[in-house]
């Protein structure tokens, strides 16, 4: 056993879980006399009160029990198998294996999503994109938002399940102050609760999709996106970007679901222009297709007045609206929300209560309380603040540093995309040899329908990077190309 002092976990909480873990691997058997308090205190480095604490909780867990004058015994031989060796696994291979029964036409491995190290946040200069400043989340106010939702009085409501619902107070709360600042007003029946935007996707793709239909997405596109269409759509087509967002035209014949991102397109960051938003609605209505606007940094966004959304222009309701809280609150928390037609709303409600019956409730009451308390407002202000001094910074030293580069990074989000205007090195090469320097930038090869016209570029990130460390780590980006371009 060790205990590790630097954790977050209490070193009782430490004991206690060494301690049920070999138990439990059948490493301490039934009947095994433990060290006593004192022994072990010493050997551990603490208090004679830390163990006995926890050997008092490893009674409650009726793990371990005390016997006068004897000391402390293992008593427990639940769920514990010592004899896995034994039981084996049978050689035998069935006729068929299970990858040749999978549905073919649901699987999207051979779409590449863009690579990002899982310890990201240890790296020297993390330019990653979608994910927050840890330093920034308010911590105090979520965990008073957490014993607000979590008192006596509710407990019935977000511990029970609650069937097919959403918690009322959170779909207000969207509904009143979330939809009104992008100019969209929505009846509460028109309003779902979704576990992020992506979840949303997938629910509206399933519902549109089948062999014989069509969706159409951003090409370069958001990779993820183009995995879920695939696994719904009998066909995806790829609609071309250009300076004004996406390529309104006769292309868009045929479709059934038309996905896109016009706030900032992803990845270039270019605004859907006001002149495409109205052509593409008026597509919609002679083509007869249906819209998934993915609206995913509303919140987050600086401009003094960004374009409104496509759902605050549509009088038709062929808008399907995805929010998020992700890149305002926390990816992690995984909350959004989707407002469309209450019809649209009603199966969108039944297909995700067969996935999931709904998010978290205790989540739910919880994010609607740091919403009504005027926290996630404050929040935001300080959010964007943030954003548009690191975009600046950022800028500037691209600017500076990168000359040459070409470059997408409009105003108002949190990523720049580059590409080397030479064509000769490649995106992973620069990405590979700067991960090995601590710099963490994106190839976004996987974002292009034709992964050959893609593999230049690659993108740097500020939403989570501190700005004393932008202008160091992009001088440090722009040596590690000079010397790739030297060789």
């Amino acid at each position: 056993m060790s205990i590790d002092k630097s954790q977050s976990s209490g070193l009782r909480d430490q004991i206690v879980s060494q301690i049920s873990r070999l138990i439990f691997e059948g490493l301490m058997p039934s009947g095994l006399k433990l060290a006593s308090c004192r022994v072990l205190a010493r050997d551990l480095d603490v208090s004679i009160n830390t163990v006995v604490a926890a050997y008092r909780k490893l009674e409650e867990e009726q793990l371990i029990e005390a016997r006068p004058r004897s000391g402390y015994f293992v008593c427990s031989d639940r769920g514990i198998r010592t004899d896995s060796d034994a039981i084996g696994r049978s050689n035998t291979r069935p006729a068929t294996s299970i990858s040749q029964k999978l549905n073919k036409l649901r699987r999207t491995e051979e779409i590449e999503t863009i690579p990002r190290p899982i310890d990201w946040y240890k790296y020297a200069y993390p330019f990653v994109c979608n994910q927050i400043d840890d330093g920034v989340f308010p911590v105090a106010d979520w965990r008073e938002c957490t014993r607000l939702a979590m008192n006596r009085k509710d407990l019935k409501i977000w511990s029970a399940d609650g069937l097919y619902d959403d918690s009322l107070e959170l779909v207000e709360q969207v509904r009143q102050r979330i939809l009104p600042r992008r100019g969209i007003f929505e009846p509460s029946e028109s309003i779902l609760i979704t576990l992020g935007s992506q979840n949303g996707l997938f629910i509206t793709s399933l519902l549109f999709g089948g062999r014989e239909r069509t969706a159409v997405m951003e090409d370069p596109g958001y990779p993820d996106a183009r995995k879920i269409l695939q696994a719904n759509f009998g066909k995806v087509s790829f609609q071309p970007v250009d300076e004004e967002g996406l390529i309104v035209d006769e292309r868009l014949r045929g479709a059934d679901l038309v996905f896109i991102t016009p706030n900032r397109q992803h990845p270039t960051t270019v605004t859907l222009s006001e002149r495409r938003r109205r052509a593409l609605l008026q597509a919609a209505e002679d083509y007869d297709f249906y819209i998934v606007e993915d609206d995913y940094e509303c919140d987050v966004d600086y401009r003094h007045s960004p374009l409104l959304p496509l759902r605050s222009l549509d009088d038709t309701d062929r808008l399907i609206y995805l929010g998020s809280l992700s890149k305002g609150l926390s990816p992690g928390l995984r909350l959004g929300y989707l407002a469309a037609a209450p019809e649209f709303i009603d199966a969108a409600r039944d297909c995700r209560g067969m996935m999931m019956r709904h998010p978290p409730m205790i989540l739910q009451h919880t994010a609607a309380a740091f919403i009504r308390l005027g926290y996630y407002d404050g929040l935001l202000r300080r959010v964007r603040q943030n954003y548009e001094q690191r975009w600046h910074l950022a800028d500037s030293m691209i600017r500076e540093r990168l000359p040459s580069f070409l470059r997408a990074g409009e105003f108002g989000g949190t990523v720049f995309v580059l590409a080397d205007p030479d064509e000769k090195l490649e995106a992973k090469t620069i990405c590979d040899a700067a991960l090995r320097r601590g710099v963490i930038v994106e190839p976004i090869g996987p974002c292009f329908s034709k992964a050959a016209e893609g593999k230049h570029h690659f993108r740097v990130g500020v939403s989570s990077i501190q700005p004393g460390l932008i202008p160091q780590g992009i001088e440090l980006l722009s040596n590690i190309v000079t010397e790739l371009q030297g060789t």
